[in-house]
């Protein structure tokens, strides 16, 4: 399924109107059912959905056996689109609480066993580079106006980039398919689009990605727990400045 429409809007400039064809991303209801019971749902773009159902399943910890990516099955219709994951195990919403993200998401604030160790540094001006290649790179974002992005990287280069109607969504996406494709989290970068809140400074402890970058701000939270996971979070990285917030030491003037 397209992650953009066609639709015909009324568009108003100096008490004038005309009717244009506009793009307007798509937002569909994903509902994950496990062994036939359904858990969550999700609203998403309809785009990179394995990437993000694995993401989303292993990042937070809901299903406790043995299940294989390969046999989750994707059936779509006209109103939503029903993910299945079979499970030999049970599921655990113990603990998990839902945040306050515009998507729906769960947390894990007790799951982090342990800090993030990892050597990488960078210096400013690849980070600004390198930020500056994912903001041309978020199609849907300037297509749209509506949609979020977020990206894994490496010091020199952009490895994936994912766009969704959600934030938590984009990041999800981004770390199912570094799992899917087996990619070590070691030595990476996060890149997002919008906010750093709690969950997803989590979600990236999760993994033990080193480095979470924004052109937006994070909250209170985000900076308390990136303190204490050894979690770099720089914010407002816009031009040719930035925020550091938490373990400054990573960063190369």
């Amino acid at each position: 399924m397209e992650p953009l429409v066609n639709k015909i809007i009324t568009r108003f400039v100096s008490n004038q109107t005309e009717q244009i064809d506009d793009l307007i991303a798509v937002e569909r209801k994903i509902r994950i059912f496990v062994n036939d019971e359904e858990i969550i749902s999700l609203s998403a773009s309809p785009i990179y959905l394995k990437e993000l159902i694995i993401g989303f399943l292993m990042t937070e910890g809901i299903l406790k056996g043995d299940w294989c990516p390969e046999k989750i099955s994707i059936e779509e219709n006209e109103r939503e689109t029903n993910v299945k994951v079979s499970l030999e195990g049970f599921i655990s919403l113990e603990g998990k609480t839902i945040t306050s993200g515009c998507m729906a998401s769960v947390s894990f604030l007790n799951d982090l066993k342990s800090t993030i160790q990892d050597e990488l540094r960078i210096d400013t001006e690849r980070l600004f580079k390198l930020f500056k290649d994912f903001q041309l790179r978020s199609d849907l974002y300037r297509t749209t106006g509506c949609m979020h992005a977020a990206a894994l990287a490496e010091r020199d280069e952009i490895l994936f980039i994912a766009e969704d109607v959600g934030r938590h969504n984009a990041v999800d996406k981004v770390i199912g398919w570094g799992l899917l494709n087996k990619i070590t989290f070691k030595g990476k970068i996060m890149l997002v689009s919008g906010r750093i809140s709690s969950e997803m400074v989590l979600k990236v402890a999760k993994w033990k990605i080193p480095i979470i970058v924004s052109r937006a701000a994070p909250t209170s939270l985000a900076i308390e727990i990136g303190e204490k996971c050894g979690l770099t979070i720089i914010g407002f990285l816009r031009g040719n400045r930035f925020n550091v917030y938490s373990h400054s030491q990573r960063l190369i003037k």
